[in-house]
């Protein structure tokens, strides 16, 4: 249900209300049966707002979040280029592989294989 929809029930309900609690006060037997059952049409909408708006809460939503990284730091930055330990050759990023969260490399040329280690950075 829309916002617009369930604030107008809502300004009908609580219109409703006042008006249900005019017709109580103004005492008589028809004026006391008008006013509770207009106290009990209120209650209704009211009822009628909060389980839609319980149905909708428990429905399931699509968030879709979409950012861009922008990496700063003191100094340059220049990319390197990975090469194998044992033979020097220049590594892809197909080579790469994480097995049970550390980086293993397979060099492509020699065949070697290790774990990559990332130096410290003091």
């Amino acid at each position: 249900m829309g916002r617009i929809v369930t604030g107008l029930v809502l300004f009908v309900g609580i219109f409703l209300i006042l008006l249900g609690a005019i017709f109580i006060i103004a005492s008589g037997v028809e004026n006391i049966a008008i006013g509770a059952i207009l106290v009990v049409v209120a209650i209704v909408l009211f009822l009628f707002v909060y389980r839609s708006e319980k149905i909708q809460a428990a429905k399931p939503t699509l968030v879709s979040q979409s950012f861009q990284v922008k990496m700063e730091g003191s100094g340059e930055f220049t990319e390197k280029q990975l090469k194998c330990r044992s033979c020097g050759a220049p590594l892809a990023d197909k080579d790469l592989r994480v097995i049970q969260g550390g980086i293993m490399v397979s060099c492509p040329y020699c065949g070697s294989t290790y774990a990559l280690e990332e130096a410290p950075k003091w």
